[in-house]
């Protein structure tokens, strides 16, 4: 199996099991929670089934405390090849009849299946226990169907549990460029919230409101402020990426994106961005054109020393206080992790015969024995001065930005 589609499947299996890791249950919990998670239909990648059972949560969930995200990639079946217990096409008339009717019992099942398969005989003890691997028993199948539609007010009940994140239409800077006359752009105002405590772990202005500028703020918010549990956004293509769903499942955290329409899950960053509105763009001089850093600088005193220090009337403390009531609590990377290289790019590359690739729009040099070869190059797209490169999943040294003029100096 290729790198590429054991990862979408990994990332798939994280998804499934994040609200079972990422924080302690009390006893009985995690089977409760890998129940409502077996009861649901998903879209498994490259598989025709729609459910997974219990037990298979249960094992991912084992295998991720143990030995991390590489754990969740797919290994070669031990019995490929051998007859299984119920074939796909009688556990999809299976699953089909349960569907139509949860109340159907195990009897009436097998009597409607005996025609389907006049060589082989199932057992009751069988079907019942493909039933509840497949979260096909009548209670499950009811709780799937009642699922949690209405929208609850709800707050996390320790900082760091629930972050919200979103992004706001900014001011116009004065754009980078020669007096006396720079010109203007609009910028962006990416920022993270703690549910609990409506601290701002990290929230900065961007000159566009792209991938990277979401990825550097939140690298940002988790190396001043630890790891949330969850972290909810909106449905927009950036939030959907492949880059943060890796990046989320390397370092713990659940994504959870708010139905489109339904705006309820993100309430309380909607009120910050309120604030920032009304108390800190109101202050500013119209008159006078900021720079983006200076304009940074002054978000970053203003959420200093007047909104983590004001006292919020529905936690009635203010938020700095919330949040370091929690602080024993919080979960932080081990002191010696590479946050940046956490947050590097991976896209794979094809080195030309030159022993160059592209990479967002300049040419880099790898290795000569590579030329030909396809490889993964890693790195910070807001800093392409270093760029590693990985060749059949193995470190492959460092590339370089081609300079034309030295390689023309070079005798080949």
């Amino acid at each position: 199996m290729d790198d590429n589609k054991a990862e979408k499947i990994a990332l798939f299996r994280y998804g499934l099991i994040a609200p079972l890791v990422l924080e302690p249950l009390p006893r009985g919990e995690l089977t409760r929670r890998a129940q409502q998670i077996a009861a649901r239909l998903y879209d498994i990648p490259f598989s025709t089934r729609r459910q997974v059972s219990v037990d298979t949560l249960l094992d991912w969930t084992l295998r991720y405390r143990r030995d991390g995200f590489a754990a969740l990639a797919p290994k070669p079946r031990q019995d490929r090849g051998q007859l299984r217990a119920i074939s796909p096409e009688t556990a999809a008339l299976i699953e089909r009849l349960k569907r139509q009717n949860p109340h159907r019992t195990g009897t009436a099942l097998l009597r409607e299946l005996a025609p389907c398969q006049p060589d082989a005989t199932l057992s009751s003890a069988t079907l019942y226990r493909f039933l509840r691997a497949r979260g096909l028993t009548p209670r499950q199948l009811l709780l799937e169907q009642t699922a949690a539609s209405s929208h609850k007010k709800y707050e996390a009940e320790r900082a760091n549990q629930i972050w919200q994140s979103d992004m706001l239409f900014g001011p116009w800077v004065r754009r980078p460029g020669p007096a006396p006359h720079p010109g203007k752009m609009q910028v962006f105002l990416q920022a993270t919230l703690d549910d609990a405590s409506r601290l701002i772990p990290h929230a900065q202005f961007y000159p566009d409101q792209g991938l990277n500028s979401f990825l550097d703020c939140l690298r940002q918010a988790v190396a001043a402020r630890g790891i949330p549990t969850r972290l909810y956004m909106d449905n927009a293509k950036i939030y959907r990426s492949p880059q943060l769903a890796r990046i989320a499942a390397s370092i713990g955290i659940l994504i959870v994106h708010t139905p489109p329409y339904q705006p309820e899950g993100r309430g309380k960053i909607e009120r910050f961005f309120r604030s920032v509105r009304e108390q800190f763009l109101a202050s500013l001089d119209p008159q006078a054109l900021l720079s983006l850093e200076q304009l940074n600088e002054r978000l970053w005193h203003w959420l200093d020393s007047d909104y983590h220090r004001r006292e919020h009337s529905a936690i009635q403390t203010t938020p700095l206080l919330r949040w370091q009531r929690d602080i024993d609590h919080l979960r932080q990377l081990p002191p010696a992790t590479d946050l940046r290289r956490l947050f590097f790019h991976r896209l794979d590359r094809l080195v030309r015969r030159d022993s160059t690739f592209l990479l967002h729009n300049r040419f880099f040099e790898a290795p000569p024995e590579l030329a030909g070869q396809r490889i993964e190059a890693r790195f910070d797209p807001l800093d392409l001065t270093h760029v590693e490169i990985y060749h059949a999943g193995k470190p492959a040294g460092d590339a370089r930005l081609v300079d034309a003029v030295v390689n023309g100096r070079t005798y080949r």
